[in-house]
């Protein structure tokens, strides 16, 4: 016998959840405390934000999926911002013991049930992607991956700024310990000025301190002109922000001098042209490859915010195009007219014929990363071949802060 419930975050109750999840978690891999890895989720402050969908079988967890609300938002200058409300699943976890009885279809099912109540209108997760892929889920967006040598870098500087401005750094780095820091509320505003964004100042310093990452302050003697986020082991810049694009690569240079890195990694969005432009120029290799799973639960409301998103960093031709989605369960397929105009896209339902049809899954691959571009040169053959120029791939990227 069990039964299934809808936690609330009371502190006994999320005790007994962490427990489980670390437990579980800890049987398949290093030790884990998920209380200190998502502070953002799970601390004192926050923790009344998160769903927990638990099966319990006698008394006792067996099966656990958390659900963590994020509004991703587009801002317009002095505009009110473009919102599309999702949640994101995480600790995703069943007791060796109860698996193979379906418990992990059953409480997607119901985070699914529960994120339609609540009028979200995307599911975002991590994990393997053909065991996701089972319930729905698929991986969507380019992330750019940049490698650098300190060898390659310091050419590079010498040719960008002279060498003479490569001899002494120019930028030092203040780790940050605390949401006290005088320079926090400076990193929020750089934070702000991303295409996309999915926190607000009260979250922003927990955010950053997901999975353990390091937090720098960039100081040019004494004012800010950015800030870095490194990943626990210090091998790879998660996230980063500079007040002026083109100091990127002496930025990069002295962070690697005073930390004695030789090599490091860089992940991006697709998105984020002024700092490709100059990553570009201080790697030594650069790589793609996708972000997060994603779940729609709306395509009106979800390809209207990738369109806009897009068009907050690319002029997309005005045209409309006429998109079939197939559903994956029943193959019902419904029509989306997407009308993309200088001010905006409108997505709607629309009874007129389809330009293409896509599979749910296929749709995600096709139209947010790499595989667009595989698509657009197979001519005739292409699923996209009559879609106007230019407006695919959309972009669809969430720094590992906002991930959980």
């Amino acid at each position: 016998m069990y039964r299934k419930m809808i936690c609330s975050s009371a502190e006994g109750e999320l005790e007994d959840i962490l427990d489980f999840a670390n437990m579980v978690f800890s049987m398949s891999d290093s030790s884990i405390d998920f209380g200190a890895v998502y502070p953002k989720a799970y601390s004192e402050k926050r923790c009344g934000l998160v769903t927990h969908h638990v099966i319990e079988e006698n008394g006792k967890i067996r099966a656990l999926i958390d659900s963590y609300p994020i509004k991703m938002r587009l801002a317009e200058g002095e505009r009110s911002a473009a919102e599309l409300k999702a949640v994101y699943i995480g600790t995703v976890s069943v007791h060796p013991k109860a698996r193979d009885k379906g418990y992990m279809s059953e409480l997607l099912a119901c985070a699914q049930k529960d994120a339609c109540a609540q009028g979200c209108a995307l599911m975002v997760l991590d994990g393997n992607r053909h065991r996701y892929r089972h319930h729905g889920f698929e991986r969507a967006g380019i992330r750019y991956n940049f490698h650098t040598a300190f060898r390659n870098i310091r050419h590079c500087c010498a040719e960008l700024y002279g060498r003479e401005y490569t001899e002494k750094p120019f930028y030092r780095f203040e780790e940050i310990d605390g949401e006290d820091s005088p320079y926090i509320d400076g990193m929020f505003a750089l934070y702000t000025h991303r295409n996309m964004v999915a926190r607000n100042r009260d979250d922003f310093w927990l955010c950053l301190q997901s999975g353990h990452a390091v937090t720098f302050a960039v100081l040019c003697g004494e004012q800010l002109a950015g800030y870095v986020t490194l990943s626990e082991d210090e091998q790879n810049v998660l996230e980063f922000e500079m007040e002026d694009a083109a100091q990127i690569p002496k930025m990069v240079y002295d962070l690697m001098t005073g930390t004695d890195k030789m090599q490091l990694g860089i992940h991006v969005g697709m998105d984020e042209l002024g700092k490709i432009e100059y990553l570009e120029k201080l790697c030594n290799n650069q790589s793609t490859s996708m972000s997060h799973h994603i779940k729609i639960l709306d395509y009106e409301a979800v390809l209207s915010f990738l369109f806009c998103w897009k068009q907050k960093y690319d002029t997309l031709v005005t045209n409309e195009y006429v998109l079939g989605v197939r559903n994956t369960k029943d193959g019902t397929v419904k029509n989306y007219l997407i009308s993309v105009r200088e001010n905006g896209t409108e997505v709607k339902l629309t009874e007129r014929k389809a330009d293409t049809v896509l599979d749910e899954l296929a749709l995600v691959t096709t139209l947010t990363t790499s595989l667009c571009f595989v698509e657009q040169q197979k001519g005739n053959g292409s699923k996209i071949k009559n879609a106007p120029a230019g407006w695919f791939p959309l972009p669809f990227y969430l720094p590992d802060a906002d991930a959980f």
